[in-house]
This record gives structure tokens, sequence and C-alpha cells, in this order.
């Protein structure tokens, strides 16, 4: 997939990430977190602290991918099917991130595709999400794409400045969007 990234035409490609890819997840995530604070449950602090091979492991366990403009990371995003075998049809997505400078060119769309194309491969029948209420901008992307709001967790995240409730959303992988 071609787009225009700063006026330039891009090339816009998704792939799974692995365990070389940690230094990719946490460069990412960090970058998130430094502009986007609000967007996640973990500090930035929490993520520099956090031992490498944590996330390494995680990057094991497969569900996590990234997209890439001219093969220039530029998005991170992961997908994990529930464990137990009365839940595994559900998927959690998060964390999800794409950089401000490739936002609007389509590279959070084709992340999110490959996100839940992953979870259907593995069976799952929904994808589930939190987002924080105070976040219009990821509320309208997801219910874009097909995503429906099923709840609210008041004061579910406790900020700098106060209280953020979370919407729980719920896209059934199923059905068409």
């Amino acid at each position: 997939m071609t787009v225009h990234l700063n006026d330039h035409p891009t090339a816009l490609s998704v792939r799974a990430l692995g365990p070389d890819d940690v230094d990719i997840w946490r460069a990412l995530r960090a970058e998130g977190l430094r502009l986007f604070p609000g967007a996640f449950l973990i500090t930035l602090e929490e993520a520099e602290a956090a031992d490498p091979e944590g996330d390494t492991a995680g990057m094991s366990q497969g569900g996590r991918f990234g997209v890439f403009a001219d093969g220039r990371a530029v998005g991170i995003g992961a997908i994990r099917c529930m464990p137990l075998s009365r839940i595994r049809h559900r998927a959690e997505l998060g964390p999800f991130y794409v950089a401000p400078a490739a936002q609007g060119t389509g590279a959070a769309q084709a992340l999110l595709t490959a996100l839940l194309d992953h979870a259907r491969t593995l069976g799952a029948l929904q994808a589930e999400l939190y987002v924080a209420g105070d976040n219009p901008r990821a509320i309208a992307f997801y219910e874009r794409h097909g995503f429906d709001r099923c709840g609210t967790i008041p004061r579910a995240v406790l900020m700098p400045d106060g209280p953020v409730d979370d919407l729980f959303y719920v896209r059934r992988l199923d059905l068409p969007a």
C-alpha cells in the first residue's frame, strides 16, 4: 500500500514483531507514552524501569505487530486471545499506537486490520478494547472500524489531573463491520 507521508509517496507494510524487534517495540511505546500518556495504562517511568527481558518474553508470545513506512517503524499494536477455553473466543486489543506523522495516512487502519486478521486466525470471534473516555480521536477511529461501545468503567484510571473513565468496546469478528 502506498500513501503520502510528509507529502511524499510512502510504502506501508505491516508485519508480526518478534523478540528481535523488542527495541522497536520499546522505542515506539516510549514515544507514545511521552506524547499521549493518558492513552496507556503503564507510565513512561514504569516502562523505562521495566526489565527488557520481560518485553522480549512478551514478544515471544506473538500477537504483536508493527506498521512500517518505507521500512521505518511508525506504529505498534498487540492482540491477545484469552487463555481459558470458555473465553478463548475473545481477543483483547492493546496497546495500539501510531506516530503522529503517520496518523491519517492509513497506517492505523492497516495495523488494526492485521491485528484483527491475526485474532481471527486464532479463532477469536470478537475483539475487545478499552479506550480513555477523554480520547475522542481514538473513540472515533474504533467506532469507524466497527467497534461498538458496550459500557463504561468509571474512574478506571487515576491520572495526575484526576480520574478518567474507560469505555469498553467490542467488535464481532464473525460479522461484517
